[in-house]
């Protein structure tokens, strides 16, 4: 049985173009991911389009030596049918992409060697298991074109593998050994931070070509701890969450309970990347706010979708009749769809108890079926007031709760054996608010309108932090809310990628001890109403 590695490329790449011929390891990249799948000693093809800007690729590999095959820019199935035209329909065909230099021959060959010891004929490398850029698929050549003779959609002919997928059958491959959590390290090639982290990596060796690509990764996941390293995650009611969270209203608004501006989309990408980069997992968005959720698909770089899952919630359901609710949770979940970009969400909440309950649960069940289809993760409600866990503890499939909780906002303390019983459960229950909107964690001027006890707690949570220790008010807020056991993860809000960074530092920091945080309540007085109700108009 003959294999042959076939490696798409092209040059009109939309978000970084030319980025096959940029230098990576002492040449250009195509040719290192063409050396690197050579290495083991198979055959190897580049299959690029026969557009004129793709002979720089095909002239390029001519001259060192590598088979070129031409064909559709956008059909790239058919490139690979051409490129094993010569083959059996048993031989095997290795698929590869050319922005991935991290794979080599040893990975191809550990996924060979899983799928003959299977019952399957298709087989790719799992990357919900490992990093992006890690991606291997092998089938046999038969397979190949019987996908190319039944499939009848554009998507199947330009992604090759779909048809195979859904039709035949696959097995989902993870390397064995690794020790490190790999899921949060980043190895492709996709926009310019990409090619400078990873070529800065590579140009550490000598040899480009024979690096294995178990050291190469095991090298960004020290860059990623010198960086302060991931931030952890848990697993709870079948839903793997960091344990802080980007919050997006602060991507889409000029001002709220401190005066400050949005973000552009420049900085909001960055913002998102910085966040992706240390391993958070979701963005908090609203329908009811109006700008987060296309706040946060202007940040969306396209190679980030993948690796950042989204949360949000139903636009608010008063005034509907009873009879209309379905239709109203209906309409919201599709605009928001449509305003992310993206038709998941992995959990989507009410915005208050009132539309959770309404309707006798129409509205409930209703986002429940979504649930069904997939489309939805977890269901849930947003608490503006924690002492109405009492009104939804009950709902049937309640998988997310999302309440206030800070320094200065302890309602939820009331109810804490409630939250805890929930969360052992398998509930996630996130928190928000934990600055109060910066008011505790910045020097930057209050909003126009607010009350004098703003500036005192800010004071006060200034004078803590020195009192316990802690380097800034920032590790205090998030050592708080790490303090309390029912929380599963902090929805941090920020203006810019430096003051992620700053709330990353403590992610994965010391919780308060019991003794701290009683030491933090005589210390800190708790937020009067006057104050907590400016704050959540804000």
């Amino acid at each position: 049985m003959r294999t042959r590695v076939v490696i798409q490329s092209r040059l009109n790449s939309s978000r970084l173009p030319g980025k096959a011929m940029m230098t990576i390891g002492g040449m250009p990249l195509i040719e290192l991911v063409a050396r690197r799948a050579t290495r083991g000693g198979h055959e190897v093809v580049v299959a690029t389009s026969r557009e004129e800007y793709d002979q720089r690729i095909a002239d390029h590999l001519t001259r060192q030596g590598i088979q070129v095959l031409r064909g559709s820019l956008d059909n790239v199935l058919s490139r690979f049918i051409a490129a094993t035209a010569d083959m059996e329909d048993a031989d095997r065909v290795v698929r590869l992409t050319g922005d991935n230099p991290v794979v080599d021959a040893e990975l191809v060959d550990e996924l060979i060697d899983a799928v003959e010891a299977s019952a399957w004929t298709y087989g790719r490398i799992d990357l919900a298991r490992v990093p992006e850029g890690l991606g291997v698929e092998v089938c046999t050549v038969g397979n190949l074109r019987e996908a190319a003779a039944k499939a009848t959609s554009a998507y199947d002919h330009e992604h090759v593998t779909p048809w195979i997928r859904r039709n035949l059958g696959e097995l989902s491959y993870a390397p064995e050994g690794i020790d490190f959590d790999i899921v949060t390290y980043r190895c492709t090639i996709d926009s310019l931070a990409d090619y400078v982290r990873v070529s800065q990596l590579v140009d550490r060796y000598e040899d480009s070509v024979q690096v294995s690509w178990r050291d190469l990764v095991a090298g960004i996941a020290r860059e990623v701890e010198i960086s302060g390293g991931a931030i952890p995650r848990i697993s709870r009611g079948g839903l793997t969450l960091s344990r802080l969270l980007l919050g997006a209203s602060q991507l889409g608004r000029d001002t709220g309970a401190i005066e400050r501006r949005r973000p552009d989309a420049a900085e909001a990408r960055a913002i998102l990347s910085a966040a992706v980069a240390r391993g958070i997992t979701h963005v908090v968005a609203g329908r009811d706010d109006g700008f987060s959720e296309s706040a946060v698909r202007v940040a969306y770089d396209p190679a980030l979708r993948q690796r950042v899952g989204v949360i949000t919630t139903v636009h608010a359901l008063a005034g509907i009749p009873d009879d209309a609710l379905g239709y109203a949770v209906e309409a919201s979940l599709e605009r928001s769809f449509a305003e992310l970009g993206r038709r998941r969400a992995d959990a989507v909440l009410f915005a208050i108890p009132d539309d959770a309950l309404a309707g006798d649960g129409a509205a409930w069940q209703r986002l429940q079926r979504y649930q069904a289809d997939g489309d939805v993760g977890q269901v849930g409600v947003v608490l503006t007031d924690p002492a109405d866990v009492h009104r939804v503890k009950d709902l049937p499939g309640l998988g997310h709760l999302a309440l206030p909780f800070s320094l200065v906002d302890r309602r939820a303390e009331q109810v804490a054996d409630e939250l805890t019983a929930l969360a052992e459960a398998g509930v996630v229950i996130t928190v928000h608010g934990v600055f109060a909107q910066g008011v505790l964690t910045t020097r930057t001027p209050l909003a126009e309108g607010a009350p004098a006890e703003a500036a005192a707690l800010r004071a006060a949570v200034e004078g803590a932090a020195a009192a316990l220790g802690r380097t800034d008010p920032v590790e205090l807020c998030l050592a708080y809310a790490a303090a309390q056991p029912w929380v599963t993860s902090v929805v941090a809000g920020v203006e810019n990628a430096e003051e992620l960074v700053l709330a990353m530092g403590y992610g994965d920091g010391r919780p308060l001890s019991s003794w701290e945080v009683e030491r933090v309540h005589q210390l800190v007085p708790a937020g009067g109403e006057d104050f907590l109700r400016w704050l959540a108009r804000a």
